[in-house]
């Protein structure tokens, strides 16, 4: 470990010791029922792998299916293009791209689209009118229509979806350049901007397209990444907004940076690139704590020892395993940030502790996209993280403390040291029980297609199975219509979900400077499926230890275990509601599970954020199931296929 590393390791420690005092102090009732709901989690992982664990139903030598997720964006409806800046990449702005977000929209069951979208040059946005925000409806089978968008203006980057008013539908939040909305859903779908949200940028970081700005005026706020949590246990989702850097959309730097003749030019590899992050200014992050009614407040105060930072990934998820929401923030060229929750929405960073603030040279990496699962089928939570190019996608595993770095030893350096990643997702898309690994990929620098640059600007989708006993394994594209194919490079943002009603997870990919691609999922019907839907109880009902917790009307930071067997022996897996995944977008709130050749399944234990567990029984798979909190499954339909 570095010196750097053991410069910030005692503060750190301090920290997480202070947080372990908080959560020591709460209500005895409260920990005794958390400790019974994680024995019991843990009960039913470890009967259910107890010889199964560490074998792999899905041989590597079987002949593969000859399907894939097949490319069909434009046979499906959609048009939309990513509009990301001038081609050559002058300003760091034009190349981050955009997000896209999987949400209900009319409540007709089936997931729409929502994409952010930029300008051709900083310089219309600043003439004005801005961007809006792009909508297609699905008709639930996967063919989509465009519908008018929301009437906003401005440069839009990050997105994600929640029910921030507690109504029962989907809400949307979009930020981007200077620029932050809440927009709620009203009873015919469509989505308006609520003007007293109260996450609205000062009026001195907003950025009004064609408003001129006053001499001096400080560097617009630019949100990136957003995610939605229970922060506090009150059953009212907040908002956690990653804020990246300074940028001067009246001179941006071009070619260098400082006054001469003690300026330094902005390079990559000995040649000139636009100029970012080192050397602008970073920003600091925000929560939002919501009220309830689509209104917020801003209580970034609760993140202790907050500091400016080049924030481009957050994602929400139980990183320690005491059932509250706590944040991983992927920062570029600087440490990782790991905000440990007090479960009364107070927050200590321990990323360093936990070992997952650096890579393993105990150097800050360029983080991009962040992504959760049970890559072991342990019970614990598994945590990925993209990177520059030159630095690996980094998988951290769970372990009874902290994580511990698997990259190496799954071979994920030699296998994407090459690529600059982003949207990145831990998912069973073949319906084998296992998760994958599949990112999006594209280069920041067009340069990079110069001779020996040792990678390319245009990079496919990438996808790869997954196990802690073998070492991951690139899945070649299987065919010209693949989504993974070389043909469909660029991408940003990148979404799950099943957008055809067939019970497969999807892929949405968006592209920076080209056509969105749309990946329908037609890897091995014959696997066995079950997709859960899981609700809080309107009004709050509550059946936990700890009579002030709630869960969150559509279900976020819900988990849900589903056992079946395979061959006689029980196997299990776990997966949570978490919406904010991958880099600048939003996946669905569904979970979905691959039960290999399974007929049924076992019985389904959900954990609730309320504290209370319910343990649902046996039935066919094929099905989507809705459950809410205290009144079981209500709903269950059998897929298509």
């Amino acid at each position: 470990m570095s010196d750097h590393v053991h410069m910030h390791l005692r503060p750190a420690t301090r920290a997480l010791a202070a947080l372990a005092r908080a959560k020591e102090a709460r209500a005895t009732e409260e920990r005794a029922g958390l400790r019974r709901a994680r024995r019991a989690l843990v009960a039913i992982l470890a009967w259910a792998c107890a010889g199964a664990c560490g074998r792999w139903d899905s041989p590597a030598d079987e002949p593969a299916a000859a399907l894939d997720l097949v490319e069909c964006a434009s046979a499906r409806g959609i048009d939309y293009i990513n509009r990301s800046g001038s081609p050559e990449k002058a300003c760091i702005l034009d190349a981050n791209g955009a997000g896209v977000a999987l949400l209900d929209l009319g409540s007709d069951g089936d997931l729409d689209l929502v994409l952010a979208q930029g300008l051709d040059r900083l310089e219309a946005l600043r003439a004005g009118p801005g961007a809006d925000l792009e909508v297609w409806e699905n008709d639930g089978s996967g063919h989509f229509t465009r519908r008018a968008g929301p009437g906003l203006s401005g440069w839009w980057t990050g997105l994600v979806s929640g029910d921030f008013d507690n109504d029962g539908d989907d809400d949307l939040a979009a930020g981007g350049f200077g620029d932050l909305a809440i927009l709620l859903q009203a009873k015919d779908g469509t989505l308006a901007r609520r003007v007293d949200a109260g996450v609205e940028p000062p009026t001195e970081l907003r950025l009004a397209p064609g408003a001129p700005r006053p001499s001096g005026a400080r560097p617009p706020r630019w949100t990136t990444s957003l995610a939605v949590l229970d922060a506090d246990g009150d059953g009212v989702l907040d908002l956690y907004a990653t804020n990246y850097l300074d940028l001067d959309p009246d001179q941006p730097p071009r070619g260098s940076l400082g006054k001469p003749p003690l300026d330094v030019p902005c390079q990559w590899k000995g040649v000139e690139v636009y100029c970012g992050p080192h050397g602008l200014a970073p920003q600091a992050d925000q929560l939002y704590m919501g009220l309830g009614d689509g209104r917020f407040r801003d209580e970034s105060t609760r993140l202790e020892g907050l500091q400016a930072s080049y924030g481009l990934g957050v994602h929400a998820f139980d990183a320690d395993g005491d059932r509250d929401d706590d944040l991983y923030v992927a920062n570029d060229s600087q440490p990782n940030m790991l905000w440990l929750n007090d479960g009364r929405g107070r927050f200590v960073d321990g990323a360093l502790a936990l070992g997952v603030a650096y890579g393993a040279e105990g150097r800050a990496q360029a983080g991009m996209g962040v992504a959760s699962g049970d890559v072991d089928r342990d019970g614990r939570m598994d945590l990925v993280v993209t990177n520059f190019s030159d630095e690996p996608t980094e998988l951290h595993v769970g372990a009874p403390q902290g994580f511990v770095r698997q990259t190496h030893k799954l071979g994920l350096l030699r296998e994407t040291r090459a690529l600059l990643s982003w949207g990145v997702h831990m998912v069973d898309f073949d319906g084998d029980g296992w998760l994958e690994l599949v990112s999006a990929n594209g280069h920041v620098y067009p340069q990079a297609d110069l001779p020996d640059m040792g990678t390319r600007y245009a990079q496919p989708t990438t996808r790869w199975s997954l196990h802690p006993e073998g070492r991951a394994r690139a899945l070649p594209p299987l065919g010209a219509d693949s989504m993974f194919s070389a043909a469909h490079g660029g991408g940003r943002g990148s979404a799950v979900g099943d957008l055809d009603g067939d019970g497969r997870p999807d892929l949405v990919v968006v592209r920076i400077d080209a056509p969105l691609a749309l990946g329908l999922n037609r890897l091995e019907p014959g696997n066995a499926r079950l997709a859960l839907r899981l609700l809080g109880a309107p009004g709050g009902a509550n059946k936990g230890a700890d009579a002030s917790r709630r869960t969150p009307r559509d279900g976020s930071g819900a988990s849900a275990v589903v056992v079946w067997k395979e061959g006689g022996a029980e196997q299990a897996a776990i997966a949570s509601v978490r919406r904010a995944s991958g880099y600048q977008s939003s996946s669905t709130p569904w979970l979905h599970y691959g039960l290999f050749k399974a007929r049924s399944y076992e019985r389904i234990v959900v954990l609730w954020p309320s504290g209370a567990v319910e343990t649902l029984p046996g039935g066919p798979v094929d099905r989507s199931l809705v459950v809410v909190e205290g009144r079981g499954v209500v709903s269950s339909t059998e897929l298509r296929r």
